[in-house]
Order: structure tokens, then sequence, then C-alpha cells
């Protein structure tokens, strides 16, 4: 369940990248377009007038200039504006350095705390 539940979220995430989206939104333009047409005219030629492209509805525009966007290269969606440009390969990086670090067992406030100050007890003798 949980590797299709996980392919099914990649699938959906890769038709997302490559524009799928605006193929659904044009899906359901043709599909509002063809319910508003059927209800005033026979569905053959209800279906005709969806496809023939001559009076698109407000849901075609939005999917044209959605995908005319992604389409064109100096979009300023794809670039992050027609100025900017990110050099990523000609930065320096920071020198690194090399410090050890200060370490201590946790627990211990000195090397006295290790030693023992009273007698080892010893058991008592058996009779």
């Amino acid at each position: 369940m949980r590797r299709k539940l996980s392919i099914t979220c990649l699938l959906l995430a890769w038709l997302c990248a490559n524009g799928a989206v605006w193929n659904v939104v044009q899906v359901v333009g043709w599909a509002k377009m063809f319910r508003d047409y059927s209800q005033v005219m026979p569905a053959a030629q209800a279906l005709q007038r969806t496809f023939d492209g001559t009076a698109p509805c407000e849901l075609c525009h939005i999917a044209e200039k959605g995908q005319d966007a992604e389409r064109d290269p100096q979009s300023p969606a794809t670039l992050g504006g027609a100025t900017e440009k990110i050099l990523l390969i000609a930065e320096s990086a920071a020198a690194p350095v090399l410090v050890a670090p200060d370490f201590s067992w946790p627990g211990v406030a000195d090397a006295t705390g290790l030693t023992r100050t009273e007698s080892v007890p010893v058991r008592p003798p058996r009779v």
C-alpha cells in the first residue's frame, strides 16, 4: 500500500513538473463548455462547438497563457528576474578552519575526582 502511494505521488509530481497541470485546466474548461452548450443545444452540436476553437472560455485562456509562459525561455517566472544571474560556480568557498575541539568526559570536573580518598571497605571477619 505504501509503495503504491509513493509511486502515485511521484507520478503526480512528475506530471506537475512537466506542465500537465495546464492540460488538466484545459480539460476542465472543455468539460465546462460542453456542459454549458449541451443545456441549450443537442450534444453533437455542443461537442462540435466546444472543440472548434472559435469561442474559448476563460479557463481555455488561462491554460493557453500558462503553457505559453512555460515555453517562453525569457519568462521571469523561469529565470527569477530578467536581469538577475546567479553565478554559483564563480563563488569562492571559505577556507576551512581546522581546530581541535575542547573535549572532556561528561561528569568529570578534574583529575582529582577520580582518586579515592577513603579506605577500601573490608568485610568483617567470620567467627
